[in-house]
């Protein structure tokens, strides 16, 4: 008996399912997803009533760190959602505008402050990714 073979269904649920007319998830603005943790509003319940707020950068920096992190939150939160409903077209797009709204980000981010991931860090001495400030510091 061949597990991989005998049970193709039970490893891939989607494989044989026809593209169906879906319901929409009703979403949040990319800025109050990341403040709230939740893209999708039928989802969200506030903890004991618990009120988030706002965050507010406080320089330059810290706003283009922010614009990297929104979008990367709704990219991963649509990715998510992906795998359970891998034949939504609506949300296959959005994806794909958000990951490419996180590169672009990331890229504008790098190119004014350094690298966000050693990978990133050009292969010259001094090691770009040890040149500070490290996020624990502070900044004006």
């Amino acid at each position: 008996m061949n597990i991989f073979q005998d049970n193709q269904n039970y490893f891939n649920p989607f494989i044989n399912q026809e593209p169906t007319r879906q319901k929409q998830p009703k979403l949040f603005e990319p800025d109050e997803a990341f403040m709230l943790g939740n893209l999708f509003k039928d989802l969200y319940m506030s903890y004991k009533g618990f009120s988030n707020y706002c965050l507010q950068p406080m320089n330059q920096r810290q706003k283009a760190l922010l614009d990297v992190q929104i979008n990367a939150f709704v990219a991963h939160e649509i990715n998510l959602y992906l795998d359970m409903y891998p034949n939504n077209q609506r949300m296959v797009e959005l994806y794909t505008e958000f990951a490419n709204k996180t590169k672009e980000a990331t890229k504008a981010f790098e190119e004014q402050f350094g690298p966000l991931e050693v990978a990133n860090s050009i292969n010259q001495t001094p090691f770009q990714w040890v040149q500070g400030p490290w996020p624990w510091e502070y900044q004006n």
